[in-house]
């Protein structure tokens, strides 16, 4: 009840049918509730946990309409906000998210051991 998966499909169309479908993108989402920590805001969220989309179907609007189901499906759960994480220098990723609005939240950092 707390995650989905949304899947986008290609499917030539020839006589007599239709060819097999071809899996162009794909996205998963889970909502979760803020833990309860005083320090922290009550909320309920929904976590973007992958978005992928074959090369030679981006920039032609997929993403967006995989994004655009995620939103809906998480406001319909109840979640006020989506979170999602991006890998610092990948910048393709970091345009595509900012062009639908997207802001940096909070940063991660590491250290190697």
């Amino acid at each position: 009840a707390d995650t989905a998966v949304f899947v986008a499909e290609d499917g030539e169309a020839r006589e007599g049918g239709r060819a097999p479908a071809a899996l162009t993108g794909v996205v998963s989402v889970r909502v979760y509730e803020t833990p309860p920590d005083p320090a922290m805001v009550p909320l309920r969220r929904g976590h973007v946990e992958m978005l992928v989309v074959t090369g030679a179907r981006r920039r032609r609007g997929l993403g967006a309409r995989l994004m655009e189901e995620v939103a809906a499906w998480a406001r319909r759960q109840g979640a006020a906000e989506l979170v999602l994480t991006v890998w610092s220098g990948n910048r393709a990723a970091e345009a595509f998210y900012d062009r639908l609005g997207y802001r940096e939240l909070s940063r991660v950092l590491h250290s190697k051991l």
